[in-house]
């Protein structure tokens, strides 16, 4: 008789490329640096927008946000927007209430872990769709104590109860074949002090000691030896030192806009979505038709002369928007343009009178893991595919803003105040740690994608499409 495989998943939401390799070296990480030495350690690309809420799709899915329609953890739809005003599908936030619609904004047809998997219990994440009350350990209390831990920028007690949580499901009696659990601390802590403030590294270290105790139960149990674990995150972050608003931005440059929570304005001429705070969504409203718009349009609708002046901005590190043709997209900085294209899985970057992606090179190549090979080690990991998956969605908008490190796109409204910010395609947002307990898996470049694949394969389950690869 086969041993029961069972799957335990941390996400450490915010976990940086960078400083948790420093942390580990620095011994202040045991647990997780015993599974490293008995398994593997390495970096895998997130997706655009790299955000919380659109980042955990991939591994939970096997799907982009292009692909999944949630484009942000804000978006707009101007198709339904200029339907009608009174439409709940016209635009959404999911830092509040609206985030109960996250399960149902999501295609039917695309099944989540938790609905393949089995006996699946979650922690902390908003993507819950048919998991049952009774399996969702951070449902009960989760508004109020989240709450707190806004105002107070008091985060760890939210890691610590999850932590108690977790025990109590295996102190219950209860089997499992698929935890899932997010620790949300590290990129609170990043956002509102640094990533390398003394309390950020303390949020590390509460899911260090957790994993600990839960390995020690599980061997206790005799189900270690049978459980994959895997430890990843969403994106990185950088600190932030200078806020431009890119609403604000659209609305002094004569593009009254729409952006939230200012959502109810007469007559505007544009509605800006912010994610991560380095990822800003425009969608052009001051025009015929309710269709997404290319290249010669957005010159004419935007303005070339105004499209210049943002992306002379200091916040801006590049635009990208789609080209005439179809499944083009044309990436601009203020030194100029370069085009990316896709035609029948070949994906192409050419050189016009820029090098945005600082890629050195024009790129040709067949297929999108190939594209990823050829970017992984760039400044913007994956670029070519995640700006072609992100704008598979008419919800993406029409112009997608990357912020340049040390900036972000919101300012007044974002209480507390931003010191760190994700969302944007530099590799310090889209670098992510990837630790498994297991040994000598395929070396190709990894998407977090992939994770979706691996655990259905682990489980001998044979997934239906997606974008991910398995890892073995």
């Amino acid at each position: 008789m086969m041993n029961k495989k069972r799957v335990l998943f941390y996400l450490l939401d915010g976990a940086h490329s960078e400083v948790m390799p420093e942390l580990i070296s620095a011994g202040m990480l045991p647990n997780i640096s015993r599974i490293i030495n008995e398994g593997t350690y390495r970096n895998a690309t997130s997706c655009f927008p790299s955000t919380t809420g659109p980042a955990y799709l991939p591994f939970l899915t096997g799907h982009f946000p292009g692909t999944m329609g949630i484009t942000g953890i804000r978006w707009f739809d101007k198709k339904e927007f200029k339907r009608t005003r009174w439409n709940k599908m016209a635009m959404r936030s999911y830092c509040g209430p609206e985030a109960a619609w996250f399960n149902t904004d999501m295609p039917s047809d695309k099944p989540t872990l938790f609905e393949l998997l089995g006996e699946s219990y979650n922690l902390f994440n908003m993507i819950t769709r048919n998991v049952p009350d009774e399996r969702d350990l951070g449902k009960k209390g989760k508004g109020p104590m989240y709450m707190k831990a806004h105002f107070r920028l008091k985060h760890h007690p939210v890691d610590i109860e999850g932590h108690r949580r977790i025990m109590a499901l295996l102190n219950s009696g209860k089997d499992f074949d698929f935890l899932f659990a997010v620790f949300p601390s590290v990129d609170w802590d990043s956002h509102y002090h640094d990533i390398r403030d003394k309390r950020t590294f303390e949020a590390y270290k509460i899911a260090d000691n957790s994993i600990g105790e839960v390995r020690a139960l599980l061997e206790e149990k005799g189900w270690w030896d049978d459980t994959l674990f895997i430890l990843t995150s969403d994106h990185g972050l950088t600190p932030t030192h200078t806020h431009l608003d890119l609403g604000d931005w659209m609305t002094n440059h004569g593009l009254k806009s729409v952006y939230y929570p200012v959502i109810w304005k007469q007559k505007p001429k544009s509605a800006v979505m912010i994610s991560g705070n380095s990822f800003g969504s425009i969608h052009l409203l001051n025009h015929e038709g309710d269709h997404v718009l290319r290249d010669n349009e957005i010159q004419n609708i935007m303005g070339t002369q105004r499209l210049q002046e943002l992306v002379a901005e200091p916040a801006v590190d590049f635009v990208v928007y789609r080209g005439d043709e179809e499944q083009s997209y044309i990436v601009q900085n203020e030194q100029g343009r370069a085009i990316v294209s896709v035609n029948e899985d070949v994906f192409s970057y050419q050189i016009l009178t820029a090098d945005p992606l600082k890629l050195g090179k024009d790129i040709k190549v067949n297929g999108h893991r190939a594209a990823l090979e050829a970017t992984f080690n760039s400044e913007y990991p994956d670029s070519l595919f995640q700006i072609y998956q992100l704008f598979q969605s008419r919800r993406a908008g029409d112009i997608v803003v990357s912020a340049n490190i040390g900036y972000d796109l919101r300012d007044f409204w974002e209480y507390p105040e931003h010191k760190g910010s994700h969302g944007s395609l530099n590799k310090s947002h889209m670098l992510v740690p990837l630790i498994y307990n297991q040994k000598n898996w395929n070396e190709f470049p990894a998407r977090t994608a992939d994770i979706y694949n691996t655990i259905l394969k682990w489980k001998g389950i044979h997934p239906e499409y997606s974008e991910g690869e398995p890892l073995f």
